[in-house]
């Protein structure tokens, strides 16, 4: 892929919200390489205004106003004017910005309904065009408030971030038909950034550095970026990936407890041997589960950790990995509430902590109904200190065969759950300045898996969410960590073989959870664990050093092609940032680049 000329005659290319900002820089640059533009936007005179713009120089475009969530009438356009479609950049977006305690489900659900449900719907209705014909490349937008979180974003970080997992989900089904599907966070001055950053920075993040990256990698002989993450402004671009703390590993016995996770703990997150994993494979869970059960009793941290006094709800809490949570929680001393939408399960539950001694309330519901489950809480015991977001459901599918409400149902139980939850605990937090909430993502959610487009996309979504309620909750000392437990529960046993449920209890996955959500733990927040029999390891981002073009010239998708090695490459130059302001800071610092280069990150 080199020269002058990477031509896209004979393409067709749909950009959502093409009407202002980087959709239309991407439309005039594909435009201007040979391809048909669709300019998608609900605004019609935005959208015809760029139309123009592209005709006007002899290229081809034409206008579609649906709503993005309308998927089949956006694909339609591309059909009906051009005969194809090779390329979608699902780039549309809000904001509803809020602090979390003042945001209404309403301003949470259009941002999930238009980054999210959007971005599928128009995927969904390309697929079958791109597998026909072997090929497809989707663009995928997300953001560095989906990545670290941010403050006043809970309900962007959610949506941006489940983007990252639907991109990987979508590449490994994708592949094999040529369809290949790249995530980038991109910072660039548009309508939406306007509104949160001062002219003379929105000057530096032009659009023009983003698009000939977009156009590099959607070209069929481009370089490979299939189900990969890039963080990119300002003539900055750069790779991120995940980085996994070798972590620790816990004898799986009745002396595996919190207090002996806060024994341990420094070495769950020590990242000073890290490894760098691709997929949920990476890591060799039967072994360590073997090393586990072959090692001396776990010893424990004094004083021990306990919850005497406490409240704790669980969410799906009548079976599995609930169940286990709560006879934990009441065995330390906890009152607990058992939330579950089977009455039989919860009671069962209740009954057995009562028998036990123990101090247990029942919550019949939909873990949506955070109201409701709060309110049993305060009814009952006067009091909730502590939240583990744990309902679930599956509705396993290929991206081709999923229908919409399979879609729906499992972001709304999922991810739209642990919001209401979370809300309905908030006020309560915040007034005591103290609470604790662990939130279940899942390995699918941190690495995409085929057949689960829509699981992997919610548990994705539940870590951005996680990460803004800790970035919002720190100063009332509410700490909020994400787990990606595996466990045999009656949710695997639907897609494991049976030795695999039987080793992998959900008992070795309590101990993790009661520690995080325990007074003992004072720091540790914002943060995601993988959890697997026995063992427990952090896993962050880590990104490139990365490539700085110089912002004195105009920058082309043949430049981003030659820099590949260096946007991609992870060497001593390689910074983790776990904060939007740490991410900017490396694009910031690419203002006014004259020369070009790879400098080392100032983090």
């Amino acid at each position: 892929m080199s020269g002058p000329t990477i031509s896209f005659k004979g393409h067709t290319v749909i950009v959502t919200g093409a009407g202002g900002g980087l959709g239309k820089t991407y439309s005039l640059l594909f435009a201007s390489r040979g391809a048909n533009i669709v300019v998608n936007d609900f605004n019609a005179d935005a959208a015809q205004a760029v139309v123009d713009q592209i005709t006007k120089a002899g290229g081809k475009a034409v206008k579609n106003t649906s709503s993005v969530t309308d998927g089949e009438a956006v694909i339609k356009t591309a059909l009906d004017n051009f005969g194809n479609v090779t390329i979608l950049i699902n780039n549309a977006g809000i904001l509803r910005d809020k602090g979390f305690k003042n945001m209404s489900d309403k301003e949470f659900d259009q941002i999930v309904e238009v980054h999210l449900k959007g971005a599928f719907a128009c995927t969904k209705a390309a697929w079958p065009h791109f597998r026909k014909q072997k090929f497809g490349r989707v663009i995928n937008t997300a953001s560095a408030a989906g990545l670290y979180g941010n403050f006043g974003q809970a309900n962007y970080s959610a949506a941006k971030m489940g983007l990252v997992a639907f991109t990987k989900t979508l590449a490994a089904e994708g592949t094999k038909y040529n369809i290949h599907s790249t995530v980038i966070a991109p910072m660039a001055a548009s309508a939406m950034t306007e509104t949160i950053m001062p002219p003379e920075m929105l000057a530096h993040l032009k659009p023009d550095y983003v698009a000939p990256f977009v156009v590099a990698v959607c070209h069929p002989d481009g370089p490979d970026a299939n189900g990969r993450i890039f963080e990119l402004g300002a003539g900055f671009v750069s790779e991120v990936r995940w980085e996994r703390s070798v972590g620790a590993v816990f004898k799986t016995d009745k002396s595996f407890t919190p207090s002996a996770v806060k024994q341990k703990w420094a070495e769950v997150v020590d990242f000073s041997s890290p490894d760098h994993p691709q997929s949920m494979r990476d890591v060799d869970s039967k072994g360590k589960l073997e090393k586990a059960m072959k090692m001396p009793a776990n010893s424990q941290a004094e004083p021990e950790v306990r919850f005497d006094g406490q409240t704790v709800i669980i969410t799906g809490a009548g079976a599995g990995l609930g169940r286990i949570y709560a006879l934990q929680y009441a065995r330390l001393g906890a009152n607990v509430v058992v939330n579950d939408v089977s009455e039989k399960g919860a009671n069962a539950v209740v009954d057995e902590i009562v028998k036990g001694g123990g101090k247990a309330a029942a919550a019949v519901c939909s873990a949506e109904d955070g109201d409701a489950i709060v309110k049993v809480a305060l009814e009952k015991f006067g009091a909730v200190h502590v939240l583990v977001a744990n309902a679930g459901i599956l509705r396993d599918k290929s991206f081709t065969a999923m229908s919409q409400q399979e879609w729906d149902i499992v972001v709304s139980v999922h991810l739209r759950g642990t919001y209401k939850c979370a809300k309905a605990v908030w006020p309560v937090f915040q007034k005591q300045k103290f609470g604790r909430i662990v939130t279940t993502a899942s390995q699918v959610g941190i690495y995409g898996n085929f057949g689960q487009a829509n699981y992997c996309t919610a548990k994705a979504g539940i870590i951005g969410l996680t990460r803004t309620l800790a970035i919002e909750g720190k100063k009332y000392n509410i700490l909020a960590n994400a787990i990606a437990p595996m466990a045999g529960t009656a949710m695997t046993s639907t897609v494991w073989p049976q030795e695999m449920v039987d080793a992998f209890k959900p008992d070795y996955i309590a101990p993790i959870v009661g520690y995080l959500t325990s007074k003992d733990n004072e720091e540790t927040t914002g943060s995601l664990f993988e959890i697997a029999g026995g063992w427990a390891a952090q896993t962050r981002w880590q990104r490139s050093g990365g490539h700085s073009f110089s912002t004195k010239k105009t920058l082309t998708p043949e430049d981003i092609a030659s820099q590949w090695k260096n946007i991609t490459v992870f060497d001593d130059r390689a910074t983790n940032p776990s904060s939007t302001q740490e991410s900017s800071e490396q694009i910031f610092g690419n203002f006014d680049q004259d020369g070009e280069g790879s400098a080392k990150a100032k983090l």
